[in-house]
């Protein structure tokens, strides 16, 4: 198995095991010191996941994409699309295998590929459009135009 087949893999595990309420799969495709937004932990994600939330919210066409933008050695930056959410997900290789480090989610995205364009997405929630991040070829985070981040200390 190739590394990118690995990485859709656990990919797969990390979203289907959500909408399945499989709180197993959902750990094995988390890494322990998984953050999601920085509000939710590896535990608090498998025990949301046993509880079914994502049953909630599952439908027969789940609309799976996962689309691989970065990956190199041991880390790997993919953005995946569901009937559902929206979600950025960093990876990385562990003993075990490629595991979900963190990730942070749009819910309720209307996302479609941008007219002229095979690769962009253009991603709209209720209120306002959605920026989505690509990166150039160094792998360098580009912001979208006209927005300033913070920056860490």
């Amino acid at each position: 198995m190739t590394d990118e087949d690995a990485v859709r893999a656990a990919v797969l595990d990390h979203v289907e095991s959500w909408f399945d309420g499989d709180a197993q799969r959902m750990g094995r495709a988390l890494h322990p010191e998984y953050s999601a937004m920085e509000k939710l932990t590896a535990q608090d994600m498998i025990e949301a996941t046993a509880n079914g939330q994502g049953r909630d919210e599952d439908v027969e066409d789940r609309q799976i994409s996962i689309e691989i933008s970065y990956l190199t050695g041991n880390t790997a930056r993919v953005t995946c699309l569901s009937h559902r959410y929206l979600e950025v997900l960093q990876l990385t290789r562990t003993h075990e295998g490629w595991k979900v480090l963190n990730g942070f989610w749009q819910s309720g995205a209307d996302c479609a590929l941008l007219p002229g364009s095979s690769e962009e997405l253009q991603c709209k929630s209720r209120s306002r459009p959605i920026p989505i991040v690509h990166t150039n070829c160094e792998g360098r985070m580009q912001r979208p135009a006209g927005r300033r981040g913070r920056r860490r200390r």
